[in-house]
């Protein structure tokens, strides 16, 4: 399978989903002309997701374990998965899941497989492309890592519809957004700061701009899809909310 999903040509059987790439597993290097804010600072939005962000592992992997019963082989995608902080953790805590990280950032990815490399994880790897990609994917995926993502897409309902369209039967999206603009902004403050410190400021392109949902707004937002149920809570600094399709 080819590093990029493309939404506009790809149409895959489930068995593709999860083969290995072409790809050498340490991959491509960093992007040497980087284009976006990610792609110019990495770096730095890496650290905040490995150090700073609220880890929900715990409550992922709770909402999956049930269904890691039986035989069958199960895959999991993280849309944004950035350096695969969700995607590394849940391959090592389950070893019979196949997991895929999908991001727009190369130097991200480069940064996910390399780590990934490190731990000796054989069950995940890191793809080119956004969550519309997985429309491509009608009913092939078992599970959806949502974190953080939504705050920077211009329409976050299209997203979570492709999302939906590609989770099978019975499938689970875990969704986390930040509650305050001051934890939202953060990375993008962090970034701006060394993007005009560095010598490519001057060239950079749009700087993206986040969005941060009240409770009414969360909570509408996910109720966009026709899940058979959903469970939303609030901890101190996210939205999160375990929406499952009906089987």
């Amino acid at each position: 399978m080819p590093d990029v999903l493309d939404l506009a040509t790809r149409r895959e059987e489930p068995a593709n989903i999860s083969e290995n790439s072409d790809l050498d597993p340490r991959c491509q290097s960093p992007a040497a002309n980087p284009s976006t804010l990610f792609d110019r600072c990495w770096r730095q939005y890496a650290i905040c997701r490995e150090h700073f962000f609220t880890d929900h592992t715990h409550q992922i992997a709770s909402a999956l374990s049930p269904m890691l019963t039986g035989s069958r082989q199960r895959f999991l995608v993280e849309a944004g998965c950035g350096p695969g902080f969700y995607s590394r953790r849940l391959a090592a805590r389950f070893p019979q899941l196949q997991i895929t990280g999908i991001d727009l950032s190369e130097p991200l990815l480069h940064c996910a497989r390399e780590r990934a490399r490190r731990s000796g994880l054989q069950n995940c790897r890191f793809l080119r492309g956004d969550a519309l990609s997985l429309a491509g994917f009608p009913h092939q995926i078992d599970a959806v890592i949502a974190s953080r993502l939504l705050l920077i897409l211009p329409e976050p309902a299209l997203a979570l519809d492709a999302i939906f369209t590609a989770l099978r039967p019975g499938g689970l999206c875990f969704i986390a957004e930040p509650t305050s603009t001051w934890s939202a902004a953060v990375p993008l403050l962090l970034m701006k700061m060394t993007q005009r410190l560095s010598r490519t400021s001057s060239s950079a392109g749009p700087i993206p701009r986040s969005r941060v949902l009240n409770t009414p707004d969360f909570e509408s937002l996910v109720e966009t899809r026709p899940w058979r149920s959903i469970r939303i809570w609030k901890d101190r600094q996210y939205h999160c909310a375990v929406c499952k399709k009906a089987a």
